[in-house]
């Protein structure tokens, strides 16, 4: 209340009071909550309110250092130490990457710099108000935020590769702190656990009770097994068939899936192909138009998708205002059908005020105009709807039997203009098949050629060189295979060999192990039944754990309400007994006074009262306040004279110091010169002289 009254003052002094009077209100509620959140956790700074308005620039600062410190710990540095610029080069850089909304222009910098409360409040108004979330934002920053790298510099395979495991690590990164925040959305809490563990085991003890009554009831009737194992099989049944509808939806859904991207894909290799074999090959002109294409395509997409997320966020806001506005009731209902009700009846009211003022003969013709165009402008709008409704359904079936073609031909239909494109294509592959054509007649008129020179040639020598040497390696080639037959059989011998040594090996290995074996089984078995002992005697203790755990948190909480209602009132007890003390202090002092005007006793052996005391008191200080007023006249007046006579004295100090000087020079001259012959001093005009012969 005192630090709003105080800017409301000085607002009110200002030349434009009008705007700072409206801004005071959301000025102070907004240092309130800082101040707020800066005396709770984490920073718990004591601070007030006008204590914090009165902070100097720097101890502003440093408040705003606090704060980033907590967000990010190498925000740690001296203030006094670090230069302006690098200051705000470091804080600016830190706050547009947290997302804070501002210019940071010349005038931010300025403020920022030299700790103007105009741009500082704002900062930590921002800051704290969004302290968790900003301190999440400043964790991530450091692994997501993408690190700029110069082109000349990625051409190098190194800084390439370097840079390329920069970007997997940081979507690993991505990727594993996106599962750790599921993780730690879906974790319960041990208490909620425990509460639904008990819940579990009391439905399980009700439904235990439950199944053994039905048991007791349906021991005596004998076709009562039969029908259980009728009901299990059909509920079995059912839940493969759940399982099966389910199993057929997924698979469904991920042969759609599988059927449009091979729609894409075919589509793609035709565009592929048809533009390889138009330019003849696979050119960059080609792939540079192909990717132009596919850029087009994804961006008309992409403007679609847009267009329709923003018609869906928009339902959406709409939903939400209608979710928040508060419910309609009846009478509301009710009310408005009032309101158009009377609406109605004033339309009516002025079209029959207005049909009675256009009465007028010479309007009949006119109206009788505008009736025939009207009439012709309702039949012109039901054509424009009739051929609308046919243009829809036109479409509606175009694209029916596009998507009917796409999914017979494997690609969409082609337009006018891949036709024209398409038969350009088709003529320049008639030609190039004639030209081909061509030349496999020629080659295969030189392959007939060469056949029949092969049969001459074989005609004349069945048997030639070639073929005897290949006889000769087949021969050689064959004993080669035959020992290492032999080869491999005899290391097959030593495998089984061995194979058989160590099976025997296992079987005694096993023989000696099978006691062991066996007295292991019993003690697993007598573990089971302990561990059985164990889970129960935990589940108890835990039980009881946490329900005395929960009261004792209660207790403690209690508790220190109640300590902290006991300092309370220790602390007003002790301020209003000092506040009862001095009141009575003065009550005494003045009932004293009472007594000694009413001369019942007196104040002193001096003065009867207090009020003669203070009022010779005053008297004396007006004496005493004249006497110095005299004395400041005098000095005054007297001030020039006494500093002349105070220079000339100086002056004849130092003039005799110099002498002084000089007359001992002379002395230690003499004196070490043996010059000294007579000395006689003589009195003249009461100087004393030293003259030398």
């Amino acid at each position: 209340a005192i630090y709003c009254s105080h800017h409301i003052r000085i607002a009110s002094s200002l030349p434009n009071w009008g705007f700072a009077r409206a801004c005071a209100r959301p000025m102070a509620l907004q240092l309130k909550e800082i101040v707020d959140r800066l005396n709770a956790e984490p920073f718990k700074l004591d601070l007030s309110l006008v204590g914090f308005d009165d902070k100097d620039p720097f101890e502003l600062m440093e408040v705003l250092k606090v704060v980033l410190v907590h967000l990010d710990p190498k925000h740690e540095v001296d203030l006094r130490e670090e230069k302006p610029d690098v200051m705000y080069q470091r804080i600016a850089e830190y706050l547009h990457i947290l997302g804070y909304q501002c210019g940071f222009d010349i005038e931010f910098q300025q403020g920022l710099i030299s700790g103007d409360k105009s741009a500082v409040h704002p900062i930590l108004y921002w800051l704290l108000g969004n302290l968790d979330a900003l301190r999440k934002r400043s964790y991530l920053a450091k692994f997501c935020m993408n690190l700029d790298v110069p082109e000349e510099f990625l051409r190098e395979e190194k800084v390439y590769e370097a840079f390329q495991q920069y970007k997997e690590l940081q979507s690993q990164f991505k990727a594993t702190h996106s599962h750790v925040e599921q993780e730690r959305a879906g974790r319960m809490n041990p208490t909620d656990l425990q509460r639904e563990v008990i819940q579990l085991d009391a439905e399980r003890e009700q439904l235990s009770q439950k199944i053994q009554h039905l048991k007791q009831r349906s021991a005596k009737d004998q076709s009562f097994a039969v029908l259980l194992e009728v009901t299990s099989m059909l509920r079995k049944e059912q839940e493969e068939e759940a399982r099966l509808m389910e199993k057929l939806q997924e698979q469904r859904y991920q042969l759609e899936q599988v059927e449009q991207l091979y729609i894409e894909r075919s589509t793609r290799l035709r565009e592929m192909r048809e533009a390889a074999q138009a330019d003849g090959g696979a050119s960059a002109e080609a792939m540079l138009r192909m990717l132009r294409n596919e850029v087009t395509k994804n961006r008309q997409a992409l403007v679609r998708v847009k267009r329709e997320s923003d018609e869906k966020l928009q339902r959406l806001k709409d939903i939400d205002s209608a979710l928040s506005d508060p419910p309609v009731t009846k009478s509301d209902i009710d009310d408005l059908e009032g309101h158009i009700h009377g609406m109605q009846a004033d339309i009516q009211d002025l079209e029959s005020k207005i049909g009675e003022h256009n009465q007028d003969s010479r309007l009949s013709v006119y109206k009788q105009q505008a009736n025939l165009v009207s009439k012709k402008k309702e039949v012109v709008f039901k054509d424009k709807k009739q051929l609308e409704e046919e243009r829809d359904k036109l479409s509606a079936e175009l694209s029916v039997k596009e998507k009917e073609y796409e999914v017979t031909k494997g690609h969409k239909p082609m337009k006018r203009d891949e036709f024209k494109t398409y038969a350009a294509s088709l003529r320049d592959k008639s030609a190039k098949f004639k030209r081909l054509k061509a030349e496999l007649s020629e080659l295969r008129h030189e392959v007939s050629v060469l056949v029949r020179s092969e049969q001459l040639l074989s005609a004349k020598d069945p048997t030639p060189q070639g073929l005897r040497e290949t006889e000769e390696a087949l021969e050689k080639a064959s004993i080669e295979k035959s020992q290492v037959d032999k080869a491999k059989g005899k290391t097959l011998d030593e495998i089984s060999g061995i194979v058989q040594r160590i099976n025997s090996q296992l079987k005694e290995k096993k023989n000696k192990l099978a006691p062991q074996i066996k007295a292991l089984r019993s003690v697993r078995q007598h573990f089971q039944q302990v561990e059985v002992k164990y889970l129960e005697k935990k589940s108890a203790y835990d039980g009881a754990k946490s329900q005395m755990d929960g009261e004792l948190s209660k207790l403690a909480g209690d508790c220190k309400g109640l300590e902290q209602e006991v300092m309370d009132s220790e602390q007003s007890y002790h301020l209003l007994n000092m506040q009862t003390s001095t009141e009575d202090s003065k009550l005494m002092r003045a009932q004293r006074e009472a007594r000694c005007m009413r001369k019942e006793e007196r104040l002193s052996p001096e003065f009867q009262t207090l009020q003669e005391q203070y009022q010779k008191q005053i008297v004396l200080f007006d004496d005493q306040c004249k006497d110095l007023r005299k004395e400041q006249k005098r000095v005054k007046e007297t001030h020039e004279d006494d500093l002349k006579q105070k220079r000339a004295f100086m002056q004849l100090e130092a003039l005799m110091h110099i002498k002084l000087k000089v007359s001992k020079q002379e002395l230690q001259s003499s004196q070490y010169g043996g010059m000294l012959t007579r000395s006689m001093m003589e009195h003249t005009a009461g100087v004393e002289r030293l003259i030398i012969e």
